[in-house]
């Protein structure tokens, strides 16, 4: 009784912390919008931040939020499904609880850019564009790295989610797709696969915690010995109660 309701606590602030994670995405995404700071040259994005340093400030805070809770979430998801297939799920939480922490990363730095860049520009210093040239490129690898990391959580996933059966075998293959479009960050030509990307990223941290909010995860059914009286008297089939 205390596993099945451990399993399913932990299941539910996964889902509202995964729920968390996509309203912090869903605000970080249009603000860096507004701040229009994806400049062809260093110069003109510090300018981007500096005129529109509010929005900028807004997606940053947003990014490192998304990380936090997306870090949380791949803890608690750990122990939530490790039962299904150990292998695969520890796989895949190290995968997105990276993803988190790099996420913050990109956060912190899109921060102090909002600082230092301004001040560069205004005094033209060499040393301090350097410095912001360096946040910039930081903030813009872990970026690209936290969806990476994330696609290949996904993916990893799959199996875990295709063990659990029932609709989610639906979801593990969606998943896995998912996931694979994910890589593609790294390809600048790929631009409408990004956008395509980042919605169903955003989808799957919707979905996902309100199932796992909703309760609908169990814990699967223990393993039974062949030697079990139980299962030579036929209550049980291949490990799984028969009613």
């Amino acid at each position: 009784m205390f596993v099945t309701t451990h399993f399913a606590g932990s299941a539910r602030v996964a889902g509202v912390l995964l729920l968390l994670t996509a309203v912090a995405t869903a605000v970080m995404v249009p603000t860096r919008l507004m701040a229009d700071a994806d400049q062809p040259t260093l110069r003109l994005t510090l300018e981007a931040i500096s005129t529109n340093t509010l929005p900028y400030t807004y997606s940053a805070i947003a990014r490192i939020f998304s990380g936090v809770f997306l870090l949380a979430a791949a803890g608690l998801m750990r122990s939530v499904t490790t039962p299904y297939r150990p292998a695969p799920a520890r796989l895949a939480m190290t995968a997105l609880s990276l993803s988190g922490v790099v996420t913050i990363v990109s956060g912190v730095c899109a921060i102090m850019l909002t600082t230092i860049g301004p001040s560069a520009i205004a005094i033209d210093d060499a040393r301090m564009l350097e410095t912001a040239g360096r946040l910039d490129a930081a903030r813009w690898i872990t970026g690209k790295l936290g969806f990476t990391l994330a696609g290949l959580g996904l993916i990893a996933l799959g199996p875990v989610q295709w063990r659990a059966g029932g609709l989610l075998k639906v979801s593990a293959v969606a998943d896995v797709i998912i996931g694979v479009v994910m890589l593609f960050i790294w390809v600048d030509a790929a631009t409408v696969m990004h956008r395509i990307s980042g919605i169903a990223f955003l989808a799957w941290l919707v979905v996902s915690g309100l199932w796992l909010v909703a309760g609908w995860l169990k814990p699967p059914a223990p393993a039974i010995e062949q030697d079990d009286p139980q299962n030579a008297t036929g209550e049980y089939e291949y490990g799984r109660p028969r009613y």
